[in-house]
Protein backbone atom coordinates (compact mmCIF):
# COMPACT_ATOMS: atom_id res chain seq x y z
CA UNK A 1 0.00 0.00 0.00
CA UNK A 2 1.09 3.28 -1.22
CA UNK A 3 1.82 5.81 1.85
CA UNK A 4 2.83 9.43 1.68
CA UNK A 5 5.79 10.21 3.93
CA UNK A 6 5.77 14.00 3.54
CA UNK A 7 5.68 16.10 6.83
CA UNK A 8 3.78 18.94 6.06
CA UNK A 9 1.34 20.43 3.33
CA UNK A 10 1.12 24.01 2.75
CA UNK A 11 -1.87 25.32 1.09
CA UNK A 12 -2.34 27.25 -1.13
CA UNK A 13 0.85 27.18 -2.50
CA UNK A 14 0.02 30.79 -3.85
CA UNK A 15 0.20 32.59 -0.93
CA UNK A 16 3.28 31.36 -0.07
CA UNK A 17 5.58 34.40 -1.84
CA UNK A 18 8.56 33.10 -0.02
CA UNK A 19 8.76 29.73 -1.75
CA UNK A 20 10.78 29.96 -4.62
CA UNK A 21 8.50 28.92 -7.85
CA UNK A 22 9.22 25.53 -9.50
CA UNK A 23 12.33 25.15 -11.79
CA UNK A 24 14.21 23.27 -13.99
CA UNK A 25 18.05 24.15 -14.69
CA UNK A 26 19.72 22.00 -17.53
CA UNK A 27 21.88 22.96 -20.66
CA UNK A 28 19.34 23.42 -23.38
CA UNK A 29 19.42 21.78 -26.95
CA UNK A 30 20.45 24.94 -28.69
CA UNK A 31 23.36 26.84 -28.82
CA UNK A 32 23.49 29.38 -26.23
CA UNK A 33 25.88 32.25 -25.32
CA UNK A 34 25.40 30.85 -21.60
CA UNK A 35 27.85 27.47 -21.61
CA UNK A 36 26.36 26.02 -18.41
CA UNK A 37 23.07 25.34 -17.13
CA UNK A 38 19.89 27.65 -17.51
CA UNK A 39 16.34 28.17 -16.53
CA UNK A 40 14.31 26.35 -18.79
CA UNK A 41 10.48 27.41 -17.39
CA UNK A 42 8.80 30.63 -18.39
CA UNK A 43 6.94 32.39 -16.03
CA UNK A 44 3.91 31.37 -17.34
CA UNK A 45 5.24 27.23 -16.96
CA UNK A 46 6.40 27.60 -13.44
CA UNK A 47 2.31 29.53 -12.60
CA UNK A 48 0.94 26.16 -14.31
CA UNK A 49 2.94 24.03 -12.26
CA UNK A 50 2.14 25.65 -9.40
CA UNK A 51 -1.72 25.35 -9.64
CA UNK A 52 -1.17 21.45 -9.89
CA UNK A 53 1.39 21.15 -6.96
CA UNK A 54 1.51 20.76 -3.12
CA UNK A 55 4.23 22.22 -1.23
CA UNK A 56 5.56 19.16 1.17
CA UNK A 57 8.23 19.19 3.63
CA UNK A 58 10.28 15.86 4.79
CA UNK A 59 12.53 15.51 7.73
CA UNK A 60 16.10 14.09 7.53
CA UNK A 61 16.60 10.95 6.18
CA UNK A 62 13.02 10.15 5.60
CA UNK A 63 11.82 8.00 2.76
CA UNK A 64 9.91 9.87 -0.11
CA UNK A 65 9.01 6.97 -2.01
CA UNK A 66 10.18 3.24 -2.35
CA UNK A 67 11.26 1.46 -4.87
CA UNK A 68 8.57 -0.57 -6.24
CA UNK A 69 5.73 1.72 -5.59
CA UNK A 70 3.32 3.49 -7.57
CA UNK A 71 4.30 6.20 -9.43
CA UNK A 72 1.77 8.75 -8.80
CA UNK A 73 3.89 11.67 -8.41
CA UNK A 74 6.94 13.61 -9.27
CA UNK A 75 8.78 16.17 -7.47
CA UNK A 76 10.43 19.21 -7.75
CA UNK A 77 12.95 19.90 -5.21
CA UNK A 78 12.92 23.32 -3.43
CA UNK A 79 15.27 22.89 -0.67
CA UNK A 80 17.62 20.44 0.49
CA UNK A 81 18.86 17.19 -0.79
CA UNK A 82 17.93 13.75 -2.04
CA UNK A 83 19.73 10.36 -2.72
CA UNK A 84 18.15 7.67 -5.26
CA UNK A 85 19.29 4.35 -5.00
CA UNK A 86 18.30 0.30 -5.33
CA UNK A 87 19.13 -2.84 -3.56
CA UNK A 88 21.34 -5.18 -6.17
CA UNK A 89 20.27 -8.93 -5.54
CA UNK A 90 22.36 -9.74 -2.83
CA UNK A 91 21.35 -6.70 -0.98
CA UNK A 92 24.09 -4.27 -1.58
CA UNK A 93 22.87 -0.84 -1.82
CA UNK A 94 23.85 1.20 -4.69
CA UNK A 95 23.41 4.75 -4.89
CA UNK A 96 21.99 5.90 -8.62
CA UNK A 97 21.80 9.85 -7.92
CA UNK A 98 21.67 12.70 -5.52
CA UNK A 99 19.24 15.53 -6.06
CA UNK A 100 19.43 18.75 -5.50
CA UNK A 101 17.63 21.94 -5.86
CA UNK A 102 15.59 22.40 -9.07
CA UNK A 103 16.30 18.69 -9.88
CA UNK A 104 13.32 16.51 -10.29
CA UNK A 105 12.44 12.93 -8.38
CA UNK A 106 10.13 10.42 -9.45
CA UNK A 107 11.69 8.28 -12.77
CA UNK A 108 9.23 5.54 -12.99
CA UNK A 109 8.88 2.06 -15.04
CA UNK A 110 5.34 0.28 -16.13
CA UNK A 111 4.06 2.89 -13.20
CA UNK A 112 6.29 1.90 -10.75
CA UNK A 113 9.06 4.23 -9.29
CA UNK A 114 12.64 2.01 -10.38
CA UNK A 115 14.37 3.80 -6.84
CA UNK A 116 13.92 4.29 -3.62
CA UNK A 117 14.07 8.60 -3.14
CA UNK A 118 15.03 9.29 -0.02
CA UNK A 119 15.84 12.73 1.90
CA UNK A 120 19.43 12.95 3.16
CA UNK A 121 18.40 16.54 4.77
CA UNK A 122 15.41 18.18 5.44
CA UNK A 123 13.80 18.78 2.09
CA UNK A 124 11.26 20.91 0.47
CA UNK A 125 9.51 19.87 -2.58
CA UNK A 126 6.77 20.41 -5.29
CA UNK A 127 4.53 17.50 -5.49
CA UNK A 128 2.73 17.24 -8.31
CA UNK A 129 0.35 14.40 -9.11
CA UNK A 130 1.88 12.31 -12.59
CA UNK A 131 -1.94 12.88 -14.21
CA UNK A 132 -2.40 16.56 -13.95
CA UNK A 133 1.37 16.81 -14.99
CA UNK A 134 0.67 14.63 -17.90
CA UNK A 135 -2.34 16.34 -18.52
CA UNK A 136 -0.72 19.78 -18.16
CA UNK A 137 2.29 18.73 -20.86
CA UNK A 138 0.14 17.33 -23.64
CA UNK A 139 -1.85 20.68 -23.83
CA UNK A 140 1.70 22.56 -23.60
CA UNK A 141 4.33 20.71 -26.11
CA UNK A 142 7.07 23.61 -24.90
CA UNK A 143 6.62 22.00 -21.43
CA UNK A 144 6.90 18.43 -22.82
CA UNK A 145 10.26 19.74 -24.23
CA UNK A 146 11.29 21.00 -21.22
CA UNK A 147 11.25 17.76 -19.46
CA UNK A 148 13.33 16.35 -22.37
CA UNK A 149 15.84 18.89 -22.26
CA UNK A 150 16.64 18.07 -18.45
CA UNK A 151 16.09 14.05 -19.16
CA UNK A 152 18.82 14.48 -21.48
CA UNK A 153 20.91 16.63 -19.46
CA UNK A 154 20.52 13.76 -16.59
CA UNK A 155 21.17 11.07 -19.02
CA UNK A 156 24.91 13.03 -20.39
CA UNK A 157 25.32 13.17 -16.62
CA UNK A 158 25.11 9.78 -16.46
CA UNK A 159 26.89 8.54 -18.69
CA UNK A 160 30.06 10.86 -17.60
CA UNK A 161 29.69 8.76 -14.34
CA UNK A 162 29.20 5.58 -15.79
CA UNK A 163 32.95 6.33 -17.58
CA UNK A 164 34.19 7.41 -14.87
CA UNK A 165 33.42 4.68 -12.98
CA UNK A 166 34.96 1.87 -15.31
CA UNK A 167 37.46 3.78 -16.44
CA UNK A 168 38.84 5.60 -13.38
CA UNK A 169 40.64 4.67 -10.01
CA UNK A 170 39.72 5.85 -6.91
CA UNK A 171 41.37 8.79 -6.41
CA UNK A 172 40.01 10.08 -10.03
CA UNK A 173 37.09 8.97 -9.26
CA UNK A 174 36.95 10.97 -5.99
CA UNK A 175 38.43 14.21 -7.82
CA UNK A 176 35.55 13.80 -10.51
CA UNK A 177 32.86 14.02 -7.86
CA UNK A 178 34.07 16.90 -6.00
CA UNK A 179 34.41 18.57 -9.12
CA UNK A 180 30.75 17.85 -9.73
CA UNK A 181 29.72 19.35 -6.49
CA UNK A 182 31.97 22.34 -7.04
CA UNK A 183 30.22 22.68 -10.50
CA UNK A 184 26.84 22.58 -9.72
CA UNK A 185 24.90 25.57 -9.02
CA UNK A 186 22.75 24.45 -6.36
CA UNK A 187 25.51 23.43 -4.17
CA UNK A 188 25.77 25.08 -1.14
CA UNK A 189 29.36 27.12 -1.30
CA UNK A 190 30.53 29.27 1.20
CA UNK A 191 33.01 30.86 -1.64
CA UNK A 192 34.44 30.01 -4.76
CA UNK A 193 36.21 27.24 -3.93
CA UNK A 194 34.47 25.65 -0.85
CA UNK A 195 32.52 22.94 -1.34
CA UNK A 196 29.84 21.63 1.45
CA UNK A 197 29.11 17.91 1.59
CA UNK A 198 25.38 17.21 2.52
CA UNK A 199 25.98 13.30 2.18
CA UNK A 200 27.60 11.10 4.28
CA UNK A 201 30.83 9.14 3.32
CA UNK A 202 29.00 6.16 2.80
CA UNK A 203 26.71 7.89 0.82
CA UNK A 204 29.77 8.70 -1.46
CA UNK A 205 31.35 5.20 -1.46
CA UNK A 206 27.82 3.85 -2.68
CA UNK A 207 27.72 5.94 -5.94
CA UNK A 208 31.13 5.91 -6.53
CA UNK A 209 31.27 1.95 -6.15
CA UNK A 210 33.85 2.00 -3.55
CA UNK A 211 34.39 1.15 -0.03
CA UNK A 212 34.40 4.03 2.59
CA UNK A 213 37.56 2.97 3.27
CA UNK A 214 38.49 4.05 -0.54
CA UNK A 215 37.29 7.27 -0.36
CA UNK A 216 38.72 7.87 2.88
CA UNK A 217 42.55 7.11 1.20
CA UNK A 218 41.28 9.01 -1.79
CA UNK A 219 40.79 12.49 0.43
CA UNK A 220 44.05 11.54 1.92
CA UNK A 221 45.63 11.28 -1.08
CA UNK A 222 44.10 14.30 -2.48
CA UNK A 223 44.85 16.17 0.41
CA UNK A 224 48.56 15.76 1.09
CA UNK A 225 49.23 16.20 -3.15
CA UNK A 226 48.39 20.19 -2.45
CA UNK A 227 44.95 19.67 -3.92
CA UNK A 228 42.25 19.98 -1.37
CA UNK A 229 42.23 20.57 2.16
CA UNK A 230 39.65 19.16 4.63
CA UNK A 231 37.28 21.83 6.75
CA UNK A 232 35.51 19.66 8.88
CA UNK A 233 33.93 16.29 8.33
CA UNK A 234 31.16 18.21 5.55
CA UNK A 235 33.07 21.13 3.77
CA UNK A 236 36.36 21.09 1.50
CA UNK A 237 38.77 23.75 0.22
CA UNK A 238 39.72 23.31 -3.26
CA UNK A 239 43.40 24.29 -3.18
CA UNK A 240 44.48 23.46 -7.00
CA UNK A 241 41.57 23.07 -9.63
CA UNK A 242 43.88 22.73 -12.56
CA UNK A 243 45.15 19.65 -10.93
CA UNK A 244 42.55 18.25 -9.55
CA UNK A 245 41.02 18.43 -12.92
CA UNK A 246 44.14 16.17 -13.87
CA UNK A 247 43.24 14.31 -11.17
CA UNK A 248 40.56 13.51 -12.00
CA UNK A 249 41.55 12.98 -16.13
CA UNK A 250 39.73 15.53 -17.27
CA UNK A 251 42.69 16.86 -18.37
Amino acid sequence: MDKDNDLTIRQPVAAKPKIPPPSIFAKPFARSTDPGVVQLLTEDEQAALIAISRVVEFRRHTVIYPEGGRSRFVYNVISGVAETYCLLPDGERRVSSFLFPSDLLGLSENGEYVATAQALTPLTAYKMPFEDLARLVRRDPDLDVVFLCKLCHELRQAERHTVTAIHNDARARVAGFILWLWRSEVTALTDDTTVTLPMLRHDIADYLGLSTEAISRALHQLETGGLIQRRGPRALQLLNIQELRRAAREI
